[in-house]
């Protein structure tokens, strides 16, 4: 099915945003390369207009906004030195981000976007923001913030995942509690970090693709959905929790050695429980709709179809951890 034209404009002006971001040597530039970014989202959201996606897309923006307004502030004093200006222009990017303690607004959002916009929002949306963050961090107080939002994405994203039963809304305090995983890799190492991005996209590409083209919200859908698609559903959400040998294990397993190697044992131990939260979740979600399901099986006439597309998203999940062992 092709793109309308229009949304193809957006999408192309979304990708060269963070081009300009990326490429920038001065904060103005910055700035507007990431107002341009929100100016583009903002259609995408509005695609399918309807009360959810009004009022979810006005959320997004006014929270935008403010963040922006923090930024292009506070950059104005970096030049003078003033570390805590560093700290402003870090809440700021989480805030963009919706890292917690930031974080409120994204979980609420959620329930009106498409799936298509999910993925732009937990992918595309986050890349400009990481970066900002990776350039600003330093020794001193921007490294304590840091810290503080690790622990608090760690336990924020998995309690709140433990009491949703929106699929969306599960997605959203996953990508929170990855958000942990990333920032600390962002302290050890740049390449730990891009890393682990480039692996947690892969994976969640695959889990939003799969609820997209099946329609499924709600954990009560997955229950009464295809056995098959149930146990697909399941591997890739364990997958995000980090359960070995799926791929989201590996990108985790490189950034704990480093942990345990520098004597970060306290950060170490939060991330690791906040794992085992998000794990026991996804494994009882597991267990419930993979055994509910099998009595209301269907065979559809598009089965096939269905099969060979769930064959690609267990490859997704699978063959990259392999590649990894050889590394």
């Amino acid at each position: 099915m092709l793109m309308h034209p229009s949304l193809f404009l957006f999408y192309f002006s979304l990708v060269f945003s963070i081009f300009l971001v990326i490429s920038a040597n001065s904060w103005f530039i910055i700035w507007v390369g990431l107002e341009m970014n929100l100016v583009f989202f903002i259609p995408l959201m509005l695609s399918k207009s309807n009360k959810y996606s009004n009022e979810s897309s006005l959320k997004y923006f006014l929270v935008q906004c403010f963040a922006s307004v923090l930024i292009i502030v506070s950059a104005l004093f970096l030049s003078e030195g003033i570390e805590m200006m560093e700290c402003v222009v870090l809440s700021g990017l989480f805030l963009k981000m919706g890292s917690a303690p930031f974080h409120q607004w994204l979980p609420s959002l959620v329930e009106g976007v498409s799936w298509g916009c999910l993925m732009v929002l937990f992918i595309l949306q986050k890349i400009s923001p990481l970066l900002l963050v990776s350039f600003l961090m330093k020794e001193g107080l921007t490294y304590k913030v840091s810290y503080v939002t690790i622990v608090a994405c760690s336990w924020f994203g998995s309690v709140g995942g433990l009491m949703s039963v929106s699929l969306r809304k599960i997605m959203a305090y996953s990508s929170i509690s990855h958000m942990s995983w990333i920032l600390m890799g962002m302290v050890l190492s740049n390449l730990i970090w891009l890393s682990y991005y480039s692996v947690y996209c892969l994976v969640l590409f695959s889990v939003l693709h799969l609820f997209g083209e099946e329609k499924l919200f709600s954990i009560n859908q997955l229950i009464l959905s295809n056995k098959k698609i149930c146990a697909v559903a399941g591997l890739s959400l364990l997958s995000l929790g980090g359960l070995p040998p799926f791929t989201g294990f590996i990108p985790k397993f490189m950034i704990s050695v480093m942990l345990l190697e520098n004597s970060l044992y306290f950060i170490f131990i939060v991330l690791l429980s906040g794992t085992f939260l998000s794990l026991f979740f996804y494994i009882r979600l597991v267990l419930i709709s993979v055994g509910l399901s099998s009595k209301n099986m269907i065979f559809a006439y598009s089965a096939n179809l269905k099969e060979n597309k769930m064959s690609f998203n267990i490859m997704g999940l699978v063959l990259p951890s392999l590649f990894f062992l050889f590394l």
